[in-house]
């Protein structure tokens, strides 16, 4: 562990934004990752956990306090129940090892979420899901450590599914400035062959609709549940576009003709109505700019207000 100053943000992050963080440490294990938050508290400045950098937006500005980069780097660390399909494993592995893990063990439940990038304990954070399923089903508890409690032997413990109040694309850890330590996850048993097409195939139709090596934060703005949407709304709305009782936010974007709109160095792709890429110029006041000229578009056209997948960090 090696405290840094001054640092430039965008290397961190998948949309290539930001500004300078004051501080910054990168941590390999979770309990280099507590020490990092302990010195955080001690100095008494504010802090933030990044891993993959996808899904957060950093302001152009100096972020005064501490950026604690968060890459494991022993990618085994999943403990595997023999008489059911039990996984245990550490929230900073990657989402697509653990898929990997399980599908190979012939372990069902994960395999829809193939290709989605980033660390298991970003993907619960922001309850990533994808073809009807999210990270939530399968999980059934979640060790987390509160630096807030006064009482040491206090600061860990592990926080049921309900206690974590996972929704669409939400959870407590995002009001909460709790570390996911480690996550456990019930499966069911599968065949591995077909899981092992049906993660491929996923894999492919991703790869086809969306390039990673683009400056892109992921998918910027949250799709829409259809049940909170009035019935003058959903006339509006071309009931084929609704998948698993979301409307799409791509959908309601192209409806408007966000492809192609730009702002500075931020532009709408021209294949996917709900991805902003940065040209490598683009800054957080380009980012907001755009986002809410397409909020606007979307609230006018179908009186809908569209919220952020992605968070801003200022």
């Amino acid at each position: 562990m090696r405290l840094k100053q001054n640092v430039l943000l965008a290397p961190y992050t998948t949309f290539g934004i930001g500004g300078r963080a004051r501080y910054l440490i990168s941590v390999t294990n979770s309990t280099e990752l507590i020490k990092a938050v302990s010195l955080a508290k001690k100095n008494r400045w504010r802090y933030f956990v990044i891993a993959g950098g996808s899904n957060v937006v950093f302001g152009d500005k100096t972020f005064d306090g501490l950026i604690i980069h968060y890459q494991i780097k022993n990618q085994g660390s999943i403990r595997l129940r023999r008489i059911e399909p039990l996984i245990k494993c550490e929230a900073g592995i990657l989402l697509s090892h653990l898929i990997k893990t399980a599908i190979s063990k012939g372990f069902t439940g994960l395999e829809t979420l193939s290709g989605i990038p980033g660390t298991v304990g970003g993907a619960i954070v922001g309850n990533a899901g994808a073809y009807g399923q999210t990270i939530s089903d399968c999980l059934t508890r979640v060790e987390i450590f509160d630096p807030n409690v006064r009482h040491p032997m206090s600061h860990k413990r592990w926080l049921t599914k309900k206690l974590s109040r996972l929704t669409y694309r939400d959870s407590i850890f995002k009001s909460k400035n709790w570390l996911i330590l480690r996550a456990e996850f019930k499966l069911e048993k599968g065949d591995k062959k077909t899981l092992n097409k049906k993660s491929r195939k996923i894999i492919k139709v991703r790869s086809e609709k969306y390039d990673s090596s683009l400056r892109c934060p992921g998918s910027f703005f949250k799709n829409v549940l259809r049940k909170s949407v009035s019935r003058a709304t959903l006339a509006k709305i071309d009931q084929t576009k609704i998948k698993s009782g979301k409307i799409p936010a791509g959908y309601l974007l192209e409806a408007v003709g966000a492809k192609g709109m730009r702002v500075g160095g931020i532009y709408v792709a021209d294949f996917h109505g709900n991805l902003l890429i940065n040209n490598g110029h683009g800054t957080y006041r380009d980012v907001v700019t755009l986002a809410a000229k397409l909020k606007k578009l979307v609230k006018d056209k179908f009186g809908i207000t569209l919220e952020e997948e992605v968070r801003y960090m200022l």
